[in-house]
């Protein structure tokens, strides 16, 4: 059976959020740490609507951070390869104690090798807000 939960388009965050059974856009963020092995930021983009059409993500690299707008409607696996654009032009990270050979190479990776991973990633996300207490 096919997890089609990342392959899934959504309209806003709420329909991400729901969609991926996350509480939280820092749940998002802590996903996309664990699936690349590197500080991430997440933000939500509001319009003068108050409505956020967008995410802001800022991924670190050694040196540098780059941050990119990633606009709805959008699929987790769409935003993870975004992402991977991003992680390629920064370089292998290194900070944090992570040897450059634990960084994955998401952008080669095919579909089904990244729903796994973020199968994986979004486990670990469940284990560390277990373990935060769900603040």
């Amino acid at each position: 059976m096919t997890d089609t939960r990342f392959e899934a388009v959504f309209e806003d965050t709420d329909d991400l959020l729901g969609g991926i059974d996350v509480d939280e856009i820092g749940d998002v963020e802590t996903l996309l740490m664990f699936l690349f092995a590197r500080p991430v930021v997440v933000e939500e983009v509001w319009d003068d609507e108050g409505v956020a059409p967008s995410l802001e993500v800022i991924m670190q690299g050694n040196d540098e951070a780059i941050g990119s707008v990633c606009a709805f409607p959008l699929s987790i696996i769409e935003l993870a390869r975004s992402c991977a654009e991003t992680v390629d032009e920064l370089g292998p990270y290194t900070g944090d104690g992570v040897a450059a050979e634990e960084t994955p190479d998401v952008s080669a990776m095919s579909d089904g090798e990244l729903i796994a991973a973020l199968q994986q990633a979004l486990g670990k996300v469940r284990l560390f807000s277990m373990l935060d207490g769900g603040e």
